[in-house]
């Protein structure tokens, strides 16, 4: 042991000066002890250290230091001293050629970390040992960092509202989030076999295939496309893709990043539009040579102006009422019933009407209204709504035709005045019989006798429309939106029972209401609302909670709408809201399903609620 303090304490004479002043230039803290651990020489490092943090010299570094002993001391209440401890006796007693570990070491006003070496070191003939300490403080920081901003990527990436995709140079599928296997509807090991391309419509690869090889060329680092996707069930759905990449230092592609963003409802809305500009443009066209002919019929003849006129003006008014209907319905048709109780309701219960639910074509509908205008004017002025007592009887039914269904309709006046057949042929009398006949392939049949007016025709039903099936939910429906929802969904349905096609239903006139609500149905059978009803929220003064709803079969918000898909009919239910302290509010729902193409499974909901007023009787569900 003298030997090995006469080599620390003349340095220069025994050759040790060399190492001891480079020991001196490490910024670790360095100490050298001997077998027993006294410690023979620290660096400036370590006296610096020691002696900012409030150690006695003496202990730390002066002739009586042992460090040993005060790890010794520590161990019995500090974990950490007693695994230093441990290896350093150890690595002294030959068990170990090098001993290492990190430990924390906090101060009042910072958080620290050091990696502690001890390594074997020939002390004038024994095995003593360099002991250094590292501050890595920056090093763990950074690795908390790291770790913190992986926990914050997993956390956005996963709870994206957007679908995304890391996807290897390959075009393999690498990762991908909740959101993007939602949206395209294949799990994490399929979109792994089939490839980015492989979900990809074939009629837009070449599009995106193209853009990739540019930006593998270096040109462009991004770009974005709007294509589709082809999903398990073979439905397809619009995507707006915006592909990023990540290149190696040579500047090949290390992996691609793909967003996806579901626009589906806005092609089909872009798409809508489309239709409804041409089929605007068609029907102003059609409606101008309509007005054109009444304009010539109604002028001709021998009647005076003022007579002239008065015609006109009441064909037109006539028209107009139709094109009415047929605006609130989208021009989807008119219902029959509607346009006769829009020109007869002046005269009250003297008219009775008896029919199925029949929706006529646009074309049918324009000439029935003018038809049910010259029979109602006619009827008026010189039949038997031109008396007190007079009474009219219509009706119409679908009978069995040679090979096709059968329209038969009846306009039937009694208790009236007799009827008498014109002395002249007017445009009324050609319309009702001429321009209906042809219209509709009919001979109509125009009766008249001492008990009134009759008039007939039997037409395809295919030339003016089609009945609306009947059904249970079809007759529990109050409110008028509410069976206005039903009635343009049946007009769609496949004659099979298929869900109607989301792009052939104009729901811009319900959304327009603030009551529609639309909810897409993953094949998962999630369900997430696009849409929900402000006129719903508005009336109950807050946002929809799914404890708010109390049916009686206990089926709240979210799994409604997922039995209506599963079923692939409408439901129709009264749901009561209680807010406390008060009545319970009814609301009338009606739900139907919709899918992204024709023939394939359910993929949409769509609903209004309607308020009904306080709650007097029970919830109750219904499904056709």
């Amino acid at each position: 042991m003298e030997a090995a303090c006469d080599m620390l304490q003349n340095p220069a004479a025994t050759g040790f000066d060399l190492p001891l002043r480079s020991l001196q230039a490490l910024q670790s803290h360095v100490a050298v002890i001997d077998p027993r651990g006294r410690i023979l020489f620290v660096n400036d490092a370590w006296k610096d250290f020691a002696l900012g943090n409030g150690a006695d010299p003496e202990t730390a570094f002066g002739e009586a230091a042992n460090y040993l002993d005060v790890c010794r001391a520590s161990a019995a209440t500090d974990p950490l001293a007693a695994r230093a401890l441990a290896g350093i006796e150890a690595m002294l007693a030959g068990g170990l050629p090098q001993f290492t570990m990190e430990y924390p070491c906090h101060s009042p006003d910072e958080a620290r970390w050091f990696v502690m070496t001890v390594a074997p070191l020939d002390v004038g003939g024994a095995r003593g040992a360099v002991i250094s300490h590292l501050n890595i403080t920056p090093i763990i920081e950074a690795t908390h960092a790291q770790a913190a901003s992986e926990i914050r990527f997993r956390a956005m990436f996963e709870n994206a509202a957007v679908g995304i995709a890391e996807i290897a140079p390959d075009c393999s599928c690498v990762r991908v989030n909740d959101r993007f296997r939602r949206i395209t509807g294949y799990d994490t090991d399929e979109l792994r076999n089939l490839g980015y391309h492989g979900i990809t419509h074939k009629d837009d690869r070449d599009a995106d295939t193209t853009q990739m090889t540019i930006m593998r060329s270096g040109a462009i680092n991004s770009y974005t496309l709007e294509k589709r996707l082809r999903r398990p069930d073979g439905s397809d759905i619009w995507v707006n893709t915006t592909v990023s990449c990540l290149r190696n230092t040579d500047g090949s592609i290390a992996y691609f990043i793909a967003v996806l963003d579901d626009i589906s409802e806005r092609r089909l809305a872009e798409q809508r539009q489309r239709i409804l500009v041409r089929e605007l443009a068609h029907r102003g066209k059609n409606l101008l040579a309509v007005i054109q002919s009444i304009a010539g019929r109604s002028l001709s003849g021998p009647q005076t102006l003022d007579e002239a006129r008065i015609a006109f003006v009441g064909r037109l008014q006539a028209l107009a009422q139709t094109y009415g209907i047929l605006v609130d319905e989208s021009f989807d048709g008119a219902l029959l019933d509607t346009l006769l109780q829009n020109e007869l309701s002046a005269h009250g219960g003297r008219a009775r009407l008896e029919g199925p639910k029949l929706v006529l074509t646009v074309k049918a509908a324009q000439t029935f209204a003018l038809l049910v205008h010259e029979l109602a004017t006619n009827a008026a002025k010189y039949g038997a709504l031109s008396v007190p007592d007079g009474r009219l009887h219509v009706n119409w039914n679908v009978t069995a035709g040679e090979g096709e269904p059968m329209l038969d309709f009846t306009w039937r006046e009694t208790d009236g005045p007799p009827a008498t057949p014109p002395t002249r042929r007017g445009f009324g009398t050609t319309l009702i019989s001429r321009v209906a006949g042809a219209e509709f392939a009919c001979a109509p049949e125009l009766t008249y006798g001492a008990a009134g007016f009759h008039y007939r025709f039997v037409a395809p039903l295919a030339r003016l429309g089609a009945v609306l099936a009947d059904s249970p939910v079809r007759r529990r429906l109050k409110t008028p939106m509410i069976c206005a929802l039903y009635d343009s969904w049946a007009r769609l349905r496949g004659p099979d029972g298929t869900a109607p096609s989301l792009a052939a239903f104009d729901w811009t006139h319900f959304a327009e209401t603030g009551w529609l609500t639309l909810a897409t149905v993953e094949p998962d059978k999630s369900v997430r609302f696009l849409q929900i009803g402000r006129a719903l929220v508005d009336e109950m003064g807050r946002p929809l909670h799914e404890q708010d709803l109390s049916q009686d079969d206990g089926l709240n918000l979210v799994s409604a709408y997922r039995r209506c898909a599963e079923l692939a009919e409408p439901s129709h239910e009264l749901l009561r809201f209680d807010f406390g302290g008060g009545e319970k509010l009814t609301f009338e729902r009606l739900l139907v399903p919709f899918s992204a193409s024709p023939g394939s499974t359910v993929t949409h909901v769509a609903g209004i609620a309607v308020y009904d007023g306080p709650t007097h009787t029970s919830g109750n569900v219904t499904s056709s």
